[in-house]
């Protein structure tokens, strides 16, 4: 029996168990430096230090909407495509979650007045498996507690790289706004 072949099929699957749906575009580096620094400089509850400012773009919250179809179309193929890394994670778990990424906000942040990027929040309407008796069938997913499963990325102004954000991994709650 060669070993090549088992070598290869056990790399995959540990490839598989740690996937990460983050890219790197051009100048990725330089965005993700940046995104740190704009967090170390913009403290959730303050104002943000010079040189940053950021803007809210969308909210479902609070009814937000300064954001056009092109960029809120672009930002939503980067959720979707970041959400898909919860079938390797927290769905692993007792969660179910009906696949339909919604975004729940945008945030732009410049520095010195220009784009840098976004940090998006989205989530999926999700129910916890662990305190009912679900069958695989829709229907006995009316005995389980619902909520969203959320996570927050930082994507470029280009769209070409984006990242979770590693403060707002995926999490379930119950709150379902």
């Amino acid at each position: 029996m060669k070993a090549q072949p088992i070598i290869a099929s056990i790399f995959a699957l540990v490839a598989s168990s740690t996937a990460i749906a983050d890219r790197m575009g051009p100048n990725g580096d330089k965005f993700y430096e940046e995104a740190a620094h704009y967090e170390n400089s913009c403290v959730p509850q303050e104002d943000c230090k010079a040189p940053y400012t950021r803007e809210v773009l969308y909210s479902i919250e609070s009814g937000i909407n300064k954001v056009e179809g092109k960029v809120k179309s672009k930002l939503h193929r980067v959720a979707d495509e970041q959400a898909q890394i919860w079938g390797d994670t927290i769905l692993e778990g007792d969660y179910y979650s009906t696949g339909r990424t919604r975004i729940d906000s945008i945030l732009a942040f410049y520095k010195m007045g220009h784009l840098i990027g976004y940090k998006i929040r989205y989530s999926e309407k999700a129910w916890y498996l662990g305190d009912c008796a679900f069958d695989g069938s829709k229907q006995s997913l009316k005995g389980c507690s619902v909520g969203r499963i959320t996570e927050g990325s930082y994507v470029s102004a280009d769209a070409k790289t984006f990242f979770s954000d590693e403060e707002r991994y995926a999490e379930f709650s119950m709150s379902i706004h």
